[in-house]
């Protein structure tokens, strides 16, 4: 009976909150296996991580698309 109660009087901002987090969280999670991915596959074919996550630089993936044609 009390937690009946009290999920009734529960501010309902806190269940937002908590969704705002476990939304974050799991894209977290999917984020770190996508890296872990990305690692296995290029340690896989002997070939170096690409620093795509700091080169924000369009040209950048240019060029490195053109190095992968050329192989």
């Amino acid at each position: 009976m009390f937690e009946k109660n009290h999920l009734e009087e529960e501010d309902p901002t806190w269940k937002t909150h908590m969704q705002t987090l476990m939304r974050r969280k799991r894209s977290m999670e999917v984020a770190q296996i996508i890296d872990e991915a990305i690692r296995e596959y290029y340690s896989l074919h002997g070939k170096e991580v690409p620093n795509w996550k700091m080169q924000k630089d369009p040209q950048w993936w240019i060029d490195y698309l053109r190095e992968l044609e050329e192989e």
